[in-house]
């Protein structure tokens, strides 16, 4: 697969402009472009128990890559929703007004050539496009009630992943659609809980940045996790298929529960109020790599595997 997207990276390199950094390359080289085939392909394809055919691990490995450039869309480029909506239903380079919307829609349409199914990735994609600009109002200065906050989390990651399914063609059921939907809702929260401290710089709201008790994080998070373990045992797959399918979801929702005891301790240097305002930089980053997450990472996926 490294060759594939080599290949585009070194065409659209050719008449690069200021829209494309390397920090956008880097980004699908060293994490979206693999990272997605490579864990959240591998979780669908443990439960469905069979492996990924080469064209469907081309069509994720692209879905993947357009990742971080399509937020980049909404968090840094600022170009109209008008024009992305465009770019989406018309995915032509005539369309696009530099490098960066060249390079996004020539993997837009390599991802479509793969797909047996491609209008279900382009309704996907309508999706994650409302998901993103309904995103957009945890940067407003309004405040969001908790309520909303939840919404919006759940919306964006439970789109994303079932983007990210259609790679794989059409969900098995609606009870399969509705456990990625919220396995994809757990990520997107994971994700806010360890970046808290950029968000929190940022003026983003999240469930994390605006929690006011940790343990109040915690128990929707356990929530989320329950209905999704729930709905994935109420699938039509093979028990066993099952099983191989939440071991692995297990392991990726643990370093969750790491990070709420890093945020959790950070909250008792406040009497027990989370105000991320008041910690050092420190206190908020959860670091996978140190010897006692990692015992707790052991600790929660044996736990949460159960």
């Amino acid at each position: 697969m490294q060759q594939t997207i080599d290949i585009d990276l070194q065409d659209i390199q050719k008449n690069i402009d200021d829209s494309l950094s390397e920090k956008d390359f880097k980004k699908i080289n060293d994490y979206y472009g693999y990272a997605v085939p490579a864990i959240l392909g591998e979780a669908f394809c443990l439960l469905r128990g069979q492996a990924m055919i080469t064209r469907e691990r081309h069509a994720m490995t692209y879905l993947g890559a357009l990742t971080g450039l399509f937020d980049d869309f909404f968090d840094e480029k600022k170009t109209s929703k008008e024009h992305i909506k465009v770019l989406l239903d018309a995915p032509d380079e005539s369309n696009a007004m530099n490098a960066h919307q060249r390079l996004i829609i020539r993997l837009f349409r390599h991802a479509l050539a793969h797909l047996d199914e491609p209008e279900v990735l382009k309704s996907y994609c309508d999706q994650v496009y409302d998901a993103q600009l309904w995103s957009n109002k945890q940067s407003e200065h309004t405040p969001l009630t908790r309520e909303e906050l939840q919404q919006i989390t759940c919306v964006k990651g439970g789109v994303s992943f079932l983007y990210y399914r259609t790679a794989l063609g059409p969900c098995h059921d609606k009870i399969e659609e509705q456990m990625l939907y919220n396995f994809g809702s757990i990520s997107q929260l994971e994700n806010d809980m360890f970046d808290v401290y950029k968000d929190m710089k940022n003026n983003v709201q999240t469930l994390a940045t605006t929690a006011h008790h940790i343990y109040t994080l915690r128990t929707y998070y356990t929530k989320l996790t329950e209905e999704t373990f729930a709905l994935a045992r109420q699938t039509n797959y093979p028990k066993a298929n099952q099983q191989k399918f939440l071991r692995f979801a297990a392991l990726i929702i643990a370093r969750g529960y790491v990070c709420l005891d890093v945020l959790e301790q950070a909250a008792r240097k406040s009497n027990g109020i989370f105000s991320p305002t008041t910690y050092q930089r420190s206190d908020l980053i959860c670091d996978m790599e140190k010897t006692t997450n990692r015992l707790k990472l052991l600790h929660y996926y044996a736990k949460t595997s159960i």
